[in-house]
């Protein structure tokens, strides 16, 4: 699978704001130069997909996305079931508010299917993306993992 059709897929799921709005916004943003060199730095980072193996993307969108199979007891790795049951650990579930990908529903239903009695989530007003490069989710997320390991340890 081309990480350039992966790109097109991603784009198609939000064609206004990931291939309208962003450019706008840019134009806003055009006399500052650390805005502008951020704005090309991640739109690299963002076209620099690499090509994904065919039939492991096939499988991932038919047993993740359309048979739910994680859910369903029904993922194998290593010739082992996943069940979601089976996790005691505690848990911290991070996840991102505008995340189309993955919505904010999906990550929050994780607390139903194991058995952690120590569960915390914590979530940012940002999209996927926007966890890994938004200057506040930076400020706050390593010090929010940072606490809940210090109580745990």
């Amino acid at each position: 699978m081309p990480g350039n059709f992966l790109n097109l897929e991603f784009l198609r799921l939000k064609p206004f704001q990931l291939g309208v709005q962003k450019y706008i916004d840019l134009l806003e943003n055009m006399d500052c130069e650390s805005k502008l060199i951020n704005f090309l730095r991640m739109e690299k980072w963002i076209f620099d997909s690499p090509d994904q193996a065919g039939e492991a993307y096939r499988q991932f969108m038919k047993d993740f996305y359309q048979g739910n199979k994680l859910i369903q007891c029904q993922v194998e790795i290593g010739n082992k079931r996943v069940d979601l049951g089976n996790i005691r650990i505690p848990i911290l579930n991070i996840y991102a508010e505008q995340d189309h990908l993955v919505p904010p529903a999906s990550s929050l239903a994780l607390k139903t299917y194991i058995a952690s009695e120590d569960y915390t989530w914590r979530s940012f007003p940002v999209g996927y993306i926007g966890m890994y490069v938004s200057s506040k989710v930076q400020r706050n997320l390593l010090p929010t993992i940072g606490d809940w390991l210090k109580v745990r340890s």
